[in-house]
């Protein structure tokens, strides 16, 4: 191996250890941590349309045939 290749190797290694080292251990419970900070994003605005008229709403429903028609909407077709 080259020199320069084992000095760059020995300086990748030496530096991961001071890492490790430099670590808190995870499983010592008196491990100072940093506190958790919380910040809510912005509000958005309801995107709700507005009530409709709900006279109209009902004189539509009776038009169409009342809320028989929509239960038959969903059942499926009876097999004859």
């Amino acid at each position: 191996m080259p020199p320069a290749l084992s000095i760059a190797a020995l300086l990748l290694i030496s530096s991961a250890a001071a890492h490790a080292q430099s670590r808190p251990d995870p499983l010592d419970a008196r491990t100072p941590v940093p506190p958790v900070v919380h910040k809510s994003p912005p509000p958005k605005p309801a995107d709700n349309p507005p009530p409709a008229d709900w006279r109209a709403a009902n004189q539509r429903v009776e038009r169409i045939g009342g809320w028989r028609t929509y239960a038959r909407e969903q059942l499926p077709e009876a097999p004859r």
